[in-house]
């Protein structure tokens, strides 16, 4: 290096070093402001199902002592999170605090439900301390638990064999696979099933409110279901399993439908998982017979947003849904229920446009129309049954219109010119040939061919199908109905 470059090198090394000594000649607040003085040190939950969930933690402040210390829970399902403070007696540089929340009653958490969390501190110099947002999930602790999953799927069992998980894993599968043809689409997001061995292990893992008639549930915001099986031959594999699964499989064909506002009946969520059931207790077709026997059926506004409490009352209201349904297959077709549950997950149309869309008719004409196949009383008065509501479709651009373009009145003018020259001289060649020959010619009429003599004497401008057609005679472009199915029977 040469005499004269050594300056600058010097320059150099000296902003280096300025540099690297900045942080250390930092004042100490300095530290206070990153909050780093105030730390979690461990943290622990656990969760006791069904009655609460105990939070522990241990928090060290290494510039000053605690003032403050606060855990903000939010429950699924609650109104929003809730700040709890915990008390902190004398001047402390570490804490080790216990909160436990409870989850009785109208705090009831389902197992697979999210719970939300974080701790807060402050001390007497004024810091701070926001811990990131932590997320648990519950579960039955009162069983331990055995998993195996497939797919989007996962089957929990306990104290029974590996056989017996990998056996309702296999039929679990097989039934989401079927529910999927049917519905038109399958599953999105993990789901999990639970299966309980007794209905008393079963029923302590429901809310407090449930029914007691309930032999299976499903939630699907969480995508959990839970059933009762005692053995590998039970009825509820063929029952409950399929009826729950359906209801996740539908709720996440739909979910921005539900997420946007969209009402989803009762009868068709319930009827579209009973329909899909392998078995249907002859019970439930024998107090459906007893409802058409006594004109006693259920008007479905009555089971839109719920089945009765009543037991008896919501069989019913189960049997006659899932007749609803199997009536809307067998008459419209898988397809058109599949384009059925597809419209239902935009949130831009309610459930009646969804129907009138994919359907062609409306809630109370599809109700009217179900009732009528049943020979029962209908719903509407004779003046209101048609016509249908239709889907509107979009005006198709017409090149002209008889109604605005008024251009045709010259050329009919024009057309009667040519047509009257023309037989002007046609009767005077006419004319001259009869004087010519003397001969007098006879017309005979063709025999007519139109089967409707009405009709003949003049061609429509336009034909409408189905308006201008002759009485009698279908639209050439009327769907044929299928053949309808018979009420399922035992």
């Amino acid at each position: 290096m040469s005499l004269r470059r050594f300056p600058v090198a010097l320059l150099m090394i000296s902003s280096l070093l300025i540099l690297f000594l900045m942080p250390l000649a930092a004042p100490r607040h300095a530290l206070a402001l990153s909050n780093d003085a105030i730390t979690i040190t461990s943290q622990s939950n656990s969760v006791q199902f069904p009655d609460a969930i105990t939070f522990n933690v241990s928090a060290s402040d290494a510039a000053s002592t605690f003032v403050s210390a606060t855990i903000v829970v939010d429950l699924y399902g609650a109104q929003g999170a809730e700040t709890h403070a915990l008390p902190i007696t004398g001047s402390l540089h570490t804490l080790r605090l216990t909160w436990k929340e409870n989850t009785t009653g109208n705090s009831f958490l389902p197992p697979g439900s999210p719970v939300n969390y974080y701790w807060q501190f402050s001390d007497k110099a004024g810091d701070t301390f926001n811990q990131s947002l932590q997320q648990i999930t519950t579960i039955d602790t009162r069983f331990n638990w055995q998993h195996l999953s497939q797919g989007l799927l996962q089957v929990n069992w306990y104290y029974r064999s590996l056989d017996f998980g990998q056996a309702i894993l296999s039929q679990a599968s097989a039934n989401i696979q079927r529910i999927s043809n049917t519905l038109g689409g399958g599953l999105l997001h993990a789901i999990n099933l639970w299966v309980y061995e007794t209905d008393a292990d079963f029923h302590g893992s429901l809310p407090p409110s449930a029914y007691e008639w309930v032999g299976g549930v499903a939630f699907p915001s969480l995508d959990e279901a839970s059933i009762v099986v005692v053995g590998l031959s039970d009825d509820t594999l063929v029952r409950d399993m399929p009826h729950e699964l359906t209801h996740l499989v539908f709720h996440q064909l739909i979910e921005n439908g539900e997420h946007g506002g969209v009402f989803v009946p009762t009868w068709f969520d319930e009827g579209l998982a009973v329909y899909n059931q392998l078995y249907h207790e002859p019970g439930m077709t024998s107090r459906f017979q007893q409802a058409l026997a006594t004109d006693s059926l259920l008007r479905l506004n009555d089971i839109s947003n719920g089945f009765p409490a009543n037991a008896d009352k919501a069989y019913l209201a189960y049997a006659q849904s899932w007749n609803l349904l199997a009536y809307m297959y067998s008459t419209f077709g898988q397809p058109k229920m599949a384009r059925l549950i597809k419209d239902m997950n935009n949130p831009q149309n309610d459930f009646d446009q969804d129907l009138t869309q994919a359907l062609g008719l409306d809630e109370i004409h599809l109700e009217n129309q179900w009732r009528l196949h049943l020979n029962q009383p209908g719903v509407l008065l004779p003046d209101q049954v048609t016509p249908t509501p239709q889907v509107k479709q979009k005006p198709i651009a017409q090149a002209s219109s008889f109604s605005g373009d008024r251009s045709w009145v010259l050329i009919v003018l024009g057309a009667v010119l040519v047509v009257f020259s023309l037989a002007c001289l046609i009767a005077l060649f006419a004319s001259l040939s009869r004087r010519r020959v003397g001969a007098t010619l006879v017309v005979a009429r063709p025999p007519t061919t139109c089967q409707y003599p009405a009709t003949c004497m003049r061609a429509p401008l336009y034909t409408r199908p189905g308006i201008d057609e002759p009485p009698g005679v279908p639209p050439q472009d009327a769907p044929a109905l299928p053949p309808r199915r018979q009420y399922p029977q035992e």
